[in-house]
């Protein structure tokens, strides 16, 4: 990898070597989602295991969205 920055690799790397997030495995009808926790209330979806090629379309289940776990958090 060859990375261009203004200030040295140390700063712009710092605390790597600390970031250990938190995975759930979320098991549903046909596979399981890899969700990063966020914070109590709130996952994000990392990745998607599925048996069913049309739930990979699903916007609701790709990777990236952040699912609120509160009451009315999907929109």
């Amino acid at each position: 990898m060859i990375y261009y920055a203004a200030f040295p690799a140390e700063l712009a790397f710092e605390g790597h070597e600390r970031f250990e997030p938190a995975y759930l495995r979320i098991p549903f009808a046909r596979g399981s989602i890899i969700a990063e926790v966020l914070s109590p209330t709130s996952l994000r979806i990392v990745s998607l295991h599925s048996s069913d090629i049309q739930d990979y379309l699903e916007p609701l289940l790709q990777p990236g969205r952040v699912i609120n776990l509160q009451p009315g958090g999907l929109p």
